[in-house]
């Protein structure tokens, strides 16, 4: 257990405005924006404890197959609900999960959609759980989208171009789905990744991957934090399907994009000059930065310096730290405490709704 555990830990060791640059100098996150929505905030407290029986958050799921690439993925939709079996989502021995109503009734008639995309090549299942479910509690019909562990590394090269597949799978299939479809806001359709997620989330703004930079031999900055998996299993990068990593990826169906620290940024040609619709970078961590090269000023930041890639994850139960250890992982997943884990994630979700409820106006 938790040697899978660290293996998810492996992963991490708006065109007609200003950019913003929103700066959060510690975890405690004082409140500061007049404007800031107190009720998303107090909503999402409710949401984070595992002991709280919320009736008012629905949970289902949808499976794809894939049979000419043997890629099956696993869509957890978020929703206002109310009703249904109350369920805890995302829950384990380490992490905490988030309760909702599975298979609840819908609340509301048509909703903007956000598509989940969450990091790291060895993922649990449902890790954005405390994310996706904040988001629906927002007002969002919030899919997070679960593939399959590559296992080996060498079948791990193709994610980078296999992650943004599963975002346009995922949409065609809400869009297709009878009971979905019609409760969507097709003029409102935006994706949040997380690590790989979030390259992912800008290939489908229209970021294209320069091929001879992504094959080049892993080095720590080429090869992202997974260089010394790739390493141990003998993997280079240039095993890549290079037809693949150079086909467009573009949906036009989405209307504005959240990158959450994203991985191999340097791999991007043009410095993502070719992104053509709304995008807020969110960096965890004061080496995180949010970008390598110029971007356009319609570019939104929100940077959180005293935050770690582990604040991408769910809040760890009193028993996680000590399995972490046992199993030979890192303790430091669960960060300093639950209440700070908790503090940084009301954080981020409040700048990202703030974010997609100013592009859904425009």
């Amino acid at each position: 257990m938790g040697e899978d555990l660290l293996e998810d830990l492996g992963s991490f060791d708006a065109r007609d405005e200003p950019q913003r640059a929103t700066t959060h100098p510690t975890a405690d996150y004082p409140e500061t924006d007049p404007m800031k929505p107190a009720i998303c905030l107090s909503l999402f407290v409710a949401s984070a404890s595992p002991s709280f029986a919320d009736q008012s958050l629905g949970v289902s799921s949808i499976h794809l197959t894939d049979e000419t690439q043997n890629r099956p993925l696993a869509l957890t939709v978020w929703y206002p609900g109310y009703g249904g079996t109350q369920e805890n989502v995302g829950a384990n021995a380490v992490f905490t999960g988030v309760i909702a109503g599975r298979d609840a009734s819908l609340t509301e008639e048509r909703l903007p959609v956000v598509l989940l995309s969450h990091g790291g090549l060895r993922s649990a299942e449902d890790s954005g759980a405390w994310l996706t479910a904040a988001l629906a509690r927002a007002g969002y019909l919030a899919v997070e989208i679960n593939a399959p562990r590559p296992g080996m590394a060498i079948n791990a090269v193709a994610e980078i171009w296999h992650r943004p597949n599963d975002v346009s799978r995922a949409l065609d299939a809400i869009l297709s789905d009878p009971d979905w479809s019609e409760h969507i806001d097709q003029d409102h359709i935006s994706v949040v990744g997380f690590a790989l997620g979030a390259t992912a989330a800008l290939a489908l703004g229209g970021g294209e991957f320069e091929l001879q930079t992504f094959v080049q031999p892993c080095n720590g900055t080429a090869g992202g934090p997974d260089c010394a998996w790739y390493q141990a299993q003998n993997v280079g990068l240039g095993s890549v399907d290079r037809d693949e990593l150079a086909e467009p990826r573009r949906d036009s169906r989405i209307s504005s994009i959240v990158a959450i620290s994203p991985e191999y940024l340097d791999v991007f040609s043009g410095g993502l000059s070719s992104i053509d619709i709304p995008t807020m970078f969110v960096a965890l961590g004061r080496d995180n930065t949010a970008h390598t090269s110029p971007q356009p000023n319609s570019f939104s930041q929100a940077m959180f310096p005293d935050a770690t890639m582990a604040d991408g994850f769910q809040i760890c139960t009193p028993a996680g730290p000590a399995i972490l250890a046992d199993g030979g992982g890192d303790p430091a997943l669960c960060g300093l405490s639950s209440e700070a884990r908790q503090r940084m994630h009301r954080a981020i979700v409040d700048e990202i709704v703030i974010f997609l409820g100013e592009k859904s106006r425009k």
